[in-house]
């Protein structure tokens, strides 16, 4: 089985499309696939991208620095 930090990464097209991961590769071939939910695959569904950062500097200058998080959800 492959860890969480070395997962197969495949691109599915056709009736199920998008970007999995491998869980699980069976003896007989077979594969065990979960939707990828790493953060770079989160924006590219959503067709969106990292700020630069010029576009990072602009945000803080306009709302001021980004807080730590508090441990909630």
């Amino acid at each position: 089985m492959l860890t969480m930090s070395r997962q197969a990464h495949v691109t599915l097209s056709g009736d199920i499309a998008g970007e999995y991961v491998v869980e699980d590769e069976r003896p007989d071939g077979r594969l065990v696939l979960a939707p990828d939910t790493s953060w770079k695959a989160i924006l590219a569904r959503h067709g969106e991208r990292e700020a630069t950062p010029e576009e990072f500097a602009a945000f803080e200058a306009e709302y001021g620095p980004f807080l730590p998080p508090d441990g909630e959800g």
